[in-house]
């Protein structure tokens, strides 16, 4: 759940900055509670004040007390207090609840809120458009956009157009030959939107469609030669576990989501087991010296790589990052550590993806606590 800090536009008074910007550093630092207690004494002088109030639902969220962070974010969007960001973070509170028919009426609102490039045709419909040109636009993260891309087949059949799918360079090894096999052209760099009849981005193909529910079929494969190249160089005997613990450093919620190598120590100790590195450059926190049997992840090139090493080992460990949605997309096994509360797409309790059947979640008990899933890995690995 993202967070947009004071306008600078903005002119608060000091009596009014010092307590939310604190509150604002509170949430920076992981530290929901004091956060919360700095929002509602801005609150208390000025009870419309759009940003104590997104602050405050947040903290909420943040703290697992979701019933309260809906009320106060639909407090927000009755007052006008940022009525945009007010129905985006409503819409991922209702999709992490597995609400998706309200959840994606929330979900549309990102465009505005997280200032997505406004292009000069239509915004796609949904109605169908046999004849015509339609683009069809990755965003965010490359986890959002290979979560999604599995809509892309629905999409151009709903809408008869000639279909043109434009993502970031590392994803079109991976998604290329699933888009041509399904008659779409993918296609990377530059894009003149003026070409095309209308477009969408790829993250609002579930919206269009009336998606109500995720689909955990697994639907990319990986190029059986780079899978052949890396089954030749990893151990023949071991069992092979690949290990991505860091995600995005500029990800809004990184600080919960990534973990300290060595909090995998427990891992690392295990006999008959060979850990493989799959954390691409750049690396915040490098794993401890001899940690690794091996370490692929500098060879990362690009998400067809990373496909091909995961189809030649035996399990994925990793973070809530883009390596868990191209296991789950290839319908490979990975164990997936989630905090306490995490993206929306995780839900909130279950063990199981209803979007991808073949990882299992595995969640912290207590916030910050990555004990119970890493005893649960360490269970797992070792029976």
């Amino acid at each position: 759940m993202a967070h947009r800090p004071i306008s600078p536009g903005n002119r608060p008074s000091l009596r009014r900055t010092a307590p939310l910007a604190s509150g604002l550093a509170a949430l920076r630092a992981n530290d929901p509670a004091a956060a919360e207690g700095f929002f509602r004494l801005v609150l208390r002088q000025r009870p419309d004040d759009p940003d104590a109030l997104h602050g405050l639902g947040k903290a909420l969220h943040d703290q697992a007390r979701l019933n309260e962070a809906i009320a106060v974010f639909e407090q927000a969007a009755t007052q006008g207090a940022d009525a945009p960001r007010a129905r985006y973070h409503l819409g991922l509170l209702r999709l992490l609840r597995g609400d998706y028919k309200a959840g994606w009426q929330g979900w549309e609102a990102r465009p505005s809120v997280l200032n997505f490039p406004k292009l000069p045709i239509p915004r796609w419909n949904g109605d169908p458009m046999p004849g015509r040109r339609l683009l069809l636009l990755g965003e965010q993260g490359y986890g959002d956009v290979i979560q999604f891309g599995r809509f892309l087949p629905d999409a151009a059949q709903r809408s008869g157009a000639e279909v043109t799918f434009g993502c970031a360079p590392p994803l079109l090894p991976l998604l290329g030959s699933f888009c041509a096999k399904h008659g779409i052209k993918a296609l990377t760099g530059q894009v003149h939107p003026t070409a095309f009849d209308a477009y969408a981005w790829v993250g609002s193909l579930p919206y269009l469609l009336g998606a109500t529910s995720g689909n955990a079929t697994a639907y990319l494969s990986a190029d059986p030669e780079r899978v052949a190249a890396w089954r030749r160089r990893r151990p023949r005997q071991a069992l092979c576990v690949g290990l991505c613990w860091e995600g995005r450093a500029s990800h809004p919620q990184d600080a919960q989501r990534s973990i300290a190598p060595e909090v995998l120590r427990p891992l690392f100790d295990l006999s008959d087991i060979t850990l493989i590195g799959l954390q691409a450059p750049p690396i915040k926190r490098p794993a401890p010296a001899q940690s690794l049997g091996m370490d692929w992840g500098p060879e990362i090139m690009d998400f067809g790589t990373a496909a091909a090493m995961l189809s030649a080992l035996d399990l994925l460990v990793t973070v809530d990052t883009a390596m868990a949605h191209v296991a789950g997309a290839l319908g490979l096994p990975a164990l997936v550590l989630l905090p306490h509360v995490p993206d929306w797409r995780w839900g909130l309790s279950a063990e199981t993806s209803n979007w991808y059947g073949s990882l299992r979640l595995l969640r912290q008990q207590n916030p910050g606590d990555w004990s119970a899933p890493v005893a649960a890995i360490t269970a797992a690995l070792s029976a």
